[in-house]
């Protein structure tokens, strides 16, 4: 038991290390003030209308930017890229949001450090004690887990991660490699798209939205945000199982057995990661350290639920 509490213990160090270092490199997508004439095309992904992306559309019209194209594709519907004639390909689902000055700031860092491939994280528009008790995960999990500057600062593969909700190409780079092709025929993810970015040894970003886009998650399938969490454990069920008995679990085996007085450094370290993951992601700390319990509780159950639905799928495939 002693030996698991170490390992617990030493977990939890490591995950608040992690998170100390987003909070300190601030991984965000700044709002740079300048304007840029760059023809981008705007693509918009719904899943069965184009009124999915009015709002949308709206917060475009709103832009400082002029020169933009938008285009609506359907999730399972031909690459639209193909056929559109721009510098920089910009895809978004139909429930984001985008502010002034977005446009603009995705091309400067696009431009400025040479990317092929930009990934934002749009800032959660959570609402409701139900929404508050399921959508923070993917954040607490991602800024827990990975440290967002190494995407571009390390060029390989296996540091990689994205958001399939804003995606922004060269569009230069993206017909010179006919990505859309590929992308097409093996149904590849926000993720695997970085990878394979990567795998070109071009350059790829991933970012905090920091206000500049929202997502509505109250509009989010259920079934989606499931698959968006596991995305976090690359799709291994032993992983998502594995990080459940040390993030759970293990406190509450500590609170089970060790002195309260003992409970003060991993209460400390709790205590900060969610302030500064909070800071990070636009929301309100005391609500987030108040909603953490919930959050662990909905975490379990999520995570044991898609781990069930893989075991039975590997299951049935065997036989």
């Amino acid at each position: 038991m002693i030996f698991f509490l170490y390992i617990v213990l030493v977990f939890l160090v490591l995950r608040f290390s992690v998170t100390l270092f987003n909070f300190v490199s601030n991984p965000k997508l700044g709002n740079t003030g300048r304007s840029f004439t760059d023809k981008v095309v705007i693509i918009i992904k719904v899943k069965k209308s184009e009124k999915e992306a009015e709002r949308l559309v709206a917060s475009i019209s709103l832009q400082d930017y002029q020169n933009y194209e938008i285009l609506i594709q359907s999730f399972d519907g031909p690459d639209v890229a193909t056929t559109a004639n721009g510098d920089y390909f910009l895809f978004l689902e139909a429930n984001t949001l985008i502010e002034k000055g977005f446009i603009n700031s995705l091309v400067y860092r696009t431009a400025v450090f040479k990317l092929a491939l930009l990934s934002v994280i749009p800032t959660p528009n959570i609402t409701g004690f139900i929404a508050n008790c399921f959508y923070p995960l993917n954040d607490f999990i991602l800024l827990n887990l990975f440290p967002l500057r190494l995407v571009r600062l390390i060029n390989h593969p296996a540091f990689a991660m994205a958001n399939g909700a804003c995606l922004f190409f060269n569009a230069g780079i993206y017909r010179q490699y006919d990505w859309n092709q590929t992308f097409k025929d093996t149904n590849l993810t926000a993720l695997e798209m970085v990878r394979s970015v990567k795998q070109e040894q071009l350059k790829a970003d991933f970012l905090l939205g920091n206000r500049l886009i929202y997502q509505e998650e109250r509009e989010l399938d259920a079934a989606v945000f499931s698959k968006r969490l596991m995305l976090n454990f690359s799709n291994q069920p032993i992983v998502a199982l594995g990080y459940l008995v040390l993030v759970i679990a293990g406190p509450i085996a500590m609170a089970l057995t060790l002195a309260p007085v003992f409970l003060l450094l991993p209460c400390g370290l709790i205590f900060l990661s969610r302030m500064m993951i909070a800071y990070l992601t636009a929301q309100k700390p005391i609500p987030s350290i108040l909603y953490h319990p919930l959050q662990m509780i909905s975490l379990t159950w999520q995570v044991i639920h898609q781990c069930w639905k893989s075991f039975l799928s590997v299951f049935k495939s065997k036989n």
